[in-house]
């Protein structure tokens, strides 16, 4: 707004100045001394900070241009609208009253005069308006950008919170599930081999005196022992995950975790008999996999890459497809000969594909 109002200024006042100087016959020094006055009035108006010491010299430059409009030269009053329009900006609705205010001098105002000052101040006070409402706008996306900042602070505290929290929770979770397993150990095989060895010891004391006796421990503490070896292989087996899991799981994280370091847009699906997979497969899928990712971030200048694991009937397919430049021309470099050379390993075959985008197709046969 303020620097609105002297531009505005700046075209007036260099318009009653030179209509002033061809208005007289003789050049009147008065009237340099007027304009030089108003300059300094308006220096000092930007010049200070305060809101009521800026309000006061307004009122003293319409004051001023209102004597000398009077006294000196009637131009003086084509300055009138922008001072009430700078006094209007401290106060939110005055729009009405001030167009009235403004409109009071053209009451003594004749001929050419007052068809001048009708120009100035009808487009001033459009423009005024126009500025008011821009001026608003801005206010208002300045405050959305804020609230938008702070929203975005806050959701980035929470979401650091939530990362803390799930490190905890998986760190609870991990201490639970030891604490299981060591309860279930120390109540299962732990009294198992317990009793074994208390029954071992009692035969060790009866061996001499009582070989029969003895024997018939050793037997117990034999069947006590196995039944423990049994107990540990089903807690080791009901616990550990299935293969197929550990290997989706895998890829997934290591998935995720390229494209949060290098802002791909990631997904990976799957499709069939995953449990059919062997690790050795997994191994050669996993690395596929990675490799192909890397090409994606390095060469292929995409947004998106989308992993599709499918079993077929006699075949394991792992496809790695990006949104990228694609080319019509493959040149198998380094990365592609290693994916060759680790699918072949298990009679797989590779089929890259430029045409739209980049893909890597990883065949592999299985159940033949």
């Amino acid at each position: 707004m303020e620097l609105w109002t002297v531009g505005n200024k700046t075209i007036v006042l260099f318009f009653a100045i030179i209509a002033s100087y061809f208005s007289v016959t003789e050049p009147d020094l008065w009237l340099v001394l007027f304009f030089l006055i108003y300059l300094a009035l308006n220096l000092v108006l930007h010049i200070v900070k305060p809101s009521m010491i800026k309000q006061g010299m307004i009122l003293l430059i319409i004051i001023y241009l209102i004597s000398c409009s009077i006294y000196g030269h009637p131009y003086f009053a084509l300055l009138l609208p922008l001072s009430f329009y700078e006094l209007a900006s401290f106060y939110a609705r005055s729009n009405g009253y001030l167009f009235c205010a403004m409109l009071i001098p053209a009451l003594f105002m004749r001929n050419t005069m007052l068809i001048l000052y009708s120009f100035v101040t009808l487009l001033s006070f459009f423009n005024y308006i126009m500025v008011r409402k821009y001026m608003a706008r801005v206010s208002k996306q300045d405050d959305e950008m804020e609230r938008m900042r702070k929203d975005g602070q806050r959701l980035v505290k929470r979401l650091n919170e939530n990362q803390e929290f799930l490190k905890v929770s998986e760190y609870m979770v991990k201490l639970e599930e030891r604490n299981r397993l060591a309860q279930e150990l120390h109540d299962g095989i732990g009294h198992s081999m317990t009793g074994s060895l208390i029954q071992m010891e009692a035969a060790k004391r009866l061996m001499h005196n009582d070989p029969q006796t003895a024997e018939m421990l050793l037997q117990n503490a034999i069947g006590i022992s196995k039944e423990g070896i049994e107990e540990i292989r089903l807690t080791l087996k009901n616990n550990k995950p299935p293969m197929e899991q550990l290997g989706l799981s895998r890829l997934k994280t290591a998935v995720e975790a390229f494209g949060g370091k290098t802002g791909l847009m990631t997904t990976v699906v799957h499709e069939g008999d995953i449990e059919v997979i062997t690790p050795l497969q997994w191994r050669i899928i996993y690395e596929n996999v990675n490799e192909s990712l890397t090409n994606a971030a390095k060469y292929a200048k995409a947004s998106a890459v989308h992993i599709e694991i499918k079993v077929l009937n006699h075949f394991i397919k792992a496809v790695v497809s990006d949104n990228g430049q694609g080319t019509p021309k493959i040149v198998k470099g380094l990365g592609l000969v290693g994916m060759e050379e680790r699918a072949a390993a298990v009679n797989g075959t590779i089929i890259a594909d430029g045409s739209n985008g980049f893909s890597v197709t990883t065949l592999i046969p299985y159940g033949t």
